[in-house]
């Protein structure tokens, strides 16, 4: 009988398996959900860890009559579908499957916070991840899925617990994040007032620029890639980081690019991103760019909330001006070891 990982367990598989090392096939046919069942113990263990698997409990989905037996190391998610289509599962081995980043992420819309799925939705539909473990940083592949794609799953899973979630999560997600910072600025900007957020209208994300010649001749390039973009007002806000910006004339010279070409770019850097007034400064610079329909006035104190969980959603370490001094201190002022 066929096994289903699944929440937090095929989480765990998209993350710990870059595609680049090992491409995932899906399952050749439609799973039975009937037919579906846990593992039968730690004899089973070896197996799964040999495949990205380590975090235990082990997250199973089974048909909604299985008996759910309490144990340590297994957690048992019950479904009413009669089957799960083939392309939304992935065979890790004969006979042992796994969510696909569709389905990962409507069960995982179930289980977390509105925000909490948001940040996921970026992650899968993005061209980064973080890593399987509890650990700061992410790596770099291709999108596992995008925003249509999840769309279309639900859609197609009718009567599947938690689609309601998914779906109010998914309205806030955007194709296109290239780190978690970047989902930072896309989710305060779009996201709603009455979350947090800003209210600006969706953003594009790594958005693409053609550049005329004279463009070409400074950058060496046929295009220029923006962070967060609004086209309609040639506007745009970037991420600065250490370790993604380590050439500062090469971005100087791209964004001198960008101005020619008609493009506004404000620049947030890292102890501003962990700031919300600093942040806000730079948002209000950007008044082109309009809110959505009735969002009303920012609200200060669930901005400041929203920016704490995004941070902390995306591993991102918020706590050092916090933890080690009780006033902001500018990078860099203070010689800390961590």
């Amino acid at each position: 009988m066929p096994m289903l990982i699944s929440h937090n367990s095929a989480l765990e598989l998209l993350r710990s398996v870059p595609p680049q090392a090992l491409k995932p096939e899906h399952a050749m046919s439609d799973l039975t959900v009937s037919e579906l069942r846990p593992w039968s113990g730690m004899n089973d263990y070896p197996t799964l860890q040999a495949h990205g698997l380590s975090l235990l409990p082990v997250h199973f989905l089974v048909p909604s009559s299985k008996h759910q037996v309490k144990s340590p190391v297994t957690k048992l998610h019950r479904t009413s579908l009669a089957t799960i289509p083939n392309d939304l599962v992935r065979e890790v081995s004969p006979g042992v499957f796994a969510s696909g980043p569709e389905l990962t992420f409507i069960q995982m819309a179930s289980t977390t916070s509105l925000i909490g799925a948001v940040v996921l939705g970026h992650e899968l539909c993005g061209t980064y991840s973080h890593f399987a473990k509890m650990a700061s940083g992410f790596y770099e592949r291709p999108p596992l899925t995008n925003v249509a794609k999840i769309e279309n799953a639900i859609k197609r899973l009718q009567g599947m617990y938690g689609l309601s979630r998914a779906l109010a999560a998914l309205r806030w997600v955007r194709d296109g994040s290239a780190s978690p910072m970047e989902t930072v600025v896309s989710c305060m900007l779009h996201l709603p007032v009455k979350l947090g957020g800003f209210g600006k209208q969706a953003p594009q994300l790594n958005h693409v620029v053609p550049l005329d010649k004279a463009s070409q001749r400074i950058t060496g390039k046929k295009t220029c890639r923006i962070d967060t973009a609004y086209p309609d007002t040639t506007t745009g806000m970037e991420f600065d980081g250490e370790s993604y910006h380590r050439d500062a004339e090469k971005d100087r010279v791209r964004r001198e690019a960008l101005a020619h070409e008609g493009w506004t770019i404000y620049v947030v850097n890292v102890d501003e991103m962990c700031s919300y007034d600093e942040l806000k400064k730079r948002v209000d610079l950007m008044s082109s760019v309009p809110q959505m329909p009735g969002q009303g006035e920012v609200d200060t104190k669930l901005g400041v909330e929203l920016l704490g969980r995004l941070l902390r959603a995306t591993r991102f370490g918020v706590g050092l001006n916090g933890t080690l001094f009780g006033v902001p201190v500018q990078r860099g002022k203070v010689k800390v070891h961590v």
